[in-house]
């Protein structure tokens, strides 16, 4: 009797140990997996601007049905500035919210996405646009801010099923095609048609070629710091994804 109780004991501690392990394991796997590419972990930043432009945004989301969610970094966030005008023509009437945050990189879009109110109704559509930041002045490679992409996108995909979600392939940077930063996007770009084919109600559209001239080259009077687009570059950007807009919102 006693040798039995002992054997059970000592199963029961095994099998304890035996999972302590597996979750050491495991939460070594995530902090390495977190290590290795931190462009797919949610992060804030911890800058008032950034924290007071979230609650605005709370805010316009509460207030009613949204027919389209803009979602970026700085390029996005323009349509308040130079692009203003395109924003008030093409995308006010369609009840767009603008998501876009100067400087934000995939992992603190994948935060502002965790920390949206609960909506009745789901948007009808919405554009993504982001990665920019993670790599050129960022810190991740090409392909590390591509799996950050793809992240975004299965987050709104779990966020929104019905929403039709438009992935813009990042946009040109830098004046000549043989610039680090554009190739550094040329090569994120080439991994997002493999990351996102399998997504339903995903579509990836690259835009790119039509801000650059035929040589690719990219202006100072459709981008005039070579990164953000003026207002000439913003009615680009617009006609360019009128149709899956159209498409995307039923018109």
């Amino acid at each position: 009797m006693m040798r039995s109780m002992t054997l059970t004991v000592l199963a029961v501690t095994a099998m304890a140990s035996a999972l302590q392990t597996e979750r050491v394991e495991a939460n070594q796997q995530q902090a390495s997996s977190a290590e290795e590419n931190h462009a797919v972990v949610p992060q804030c930043r911890i800058v008032e601007w950034w924290f007071a432009r979230h609650a605005e945004k709370i805010g316009e989301m509460s207030k009613g049905d949204i027919g389209l969610l803009m979602i970026g970094d700085s390029i996005t966030h323009g349509f308040d500035g130079e692009g203003a005008k395109v924003w008030k023509e093409q995308f006010e009437p369609r009840g767009a919210i603008n998501l876009g945050f100067g400087g934000d990189r995939t992992q603190h879009v994948l935060w502002r996405l965790d920390h949206l109110p609960d909506l009745k109704k789901a948007p009808q559509g919405a554009v993504l646009l982001i990665g920019t930041n993670n790599i050129c002045w960022g810190s991740d490679t090409p392909k590390q801010a591509a799996d950050g992409v793809q992240a975004v996108a299965l987050k709104l995909r779990d966020l929104y099923p019905d929403t039709k979600v438009l992935v813009l392939a990042v946009f040109p940077r830098r004046r000549e095609p043989d610039h680090a930063h554009r190739k550094e996007i040329n090569e994120l770009n080439s991994y997002l048609p493999a990351l996102l084919k399998d997504m339903k109600n995903v579509t990836l559209l690259d835009i790119g070629p039509k801000f650059l001239d035929e040589k690719g080259h990219l202006s100072a009077e459709i981008m005039p710091d070579t990164t953000h687009p003026s207002e000439r570059g913003y009615e680009i950007w617009a006609k360019a994804i009128e149709p899956e807009l159209k498409k995307m919102l039923n018109e």
